[in-house]
């Protein structure tokens, strides 16, 4: 089985679910929404364990890595999802989907070492995260981001691709000591644990509504089923590039917004959305 197999059906997976985090993000708030996405991913995670009958084990030290994977995709996902609040969906998705550059350091710090080709390609990537973060005065001019806020929203894109590297490093480190189901079901743990307490500590809590609930809830089972193809791809050879190729889902929820949503794409932007995206191909097929 080869494990870009697995990134592509992330990518679509995610794609979906990012483009309907626009929506309740947007109306109810980011922390309320990752918080009810995580409650949900968690429901389904717990459904599958006791059907299949999976025998749960905890192996130290290593659950740190769990714990990690966690924490790192709840800070992860609420950044992207105020990113996704504040301005288009054609900013934000392609710089939190550069994670595989990211991704691919991890990995050569674990000692793999890329093609000049794979260089080249991680290269492209973050010229097209450069490229679309200086587009964006494009979208303040024509008052489809506010004024001044450009800097917050290439901040919580990059803190979101940060976070998604490490968190599907640390997840796939995991996955031989867990198993595949079991490592995602513990790292939502931890997920909600944190997401929880930073909905906790709000001055206000806004209550989610019912006409919410479906939407979340299918938000969630995309999102489960996101993980749960990239985590299995730790037990293959070369899971990174499952990493890699799941990034493609910014191309799917720009395409999504522009089909939907009518989102303008500036000249500029739209060639650093090709280097990003072309990059990523060029990782995957290699």
């Amino acid at each position: 089985m080869n494990s870009a197999l697995f990134g592509v059906v992330a990518a679509l997976s995610w794609g979906v679910h990012d483009f309907l985090a626009r929506f309740p993000a947007r109306t109810i708030g980011p922390v309320p929404t990752v918080f009810a996405v995580t409650v949900a991913g968690f429901i389904f995670l717990s459904l599958w364990l006791v059907i299949t009958g999976a025998d749960l084990h905890i192996v130290w030290p290593e659950l740190w890595l769990v714990a990690a994977s966690g924490i790192c995709l709840a800070l992860a996902t609420l950044a992207l999802f105020a990113a996704l609040a504040l301005g288009p969906i054609s900013i934000v998705a392609p710089i939190a989907g550069s994670y595989p550059a990211l991704a691919m350091m991890i990995a050569l710090a674990q000692g793999a070492w890329p093609s000049a080709g794979q260089w080249a390609a991680i290269a492209a990537v973050m010229a097209g995260v450069v490229t679309v973060s200086r587009s964006g005065g494009h979208h303040e001019e024509s008052g489809a981001l506010p004024r001044g806020q450009l800097p917050t929203l290439l901040s919580l894109s990059f803190a979101a691709s940060v976070g998604f590297a490490l968190a599907l490093s640390s997840g796939q480190a995991a996955v031989t000591h867990f198993g595949d189901v079991e490592t995602i079901w513990l790292a939502r743990i931890f997920g909600l644990i944190t997401i929880g307490a930073i909905l906790l500590a709000q001055s206000s809590r806004p209550r989610i509504s019912a006409r919410w609930l479906p939407v979340l809830g299918l938000m969630g089972g995309l999102d489960v089923t996101a993980l749960s193809a990239i985590v299995a791809a730790g037990a293959l050879a070369e899971p990174e590039f499952a990493t890699v190729v799941s990034s493609a889902f910014g191309a799917v929820t720009v395409v999504l917004a522009r089909l939907f949503l009518k989102e303008a794409i500036a000249p500029a932007q739209l060639a650093g959305m090709v280097l990003i995206f072309g990059g990523v191909a060029v990782l995957a097929s290699s």
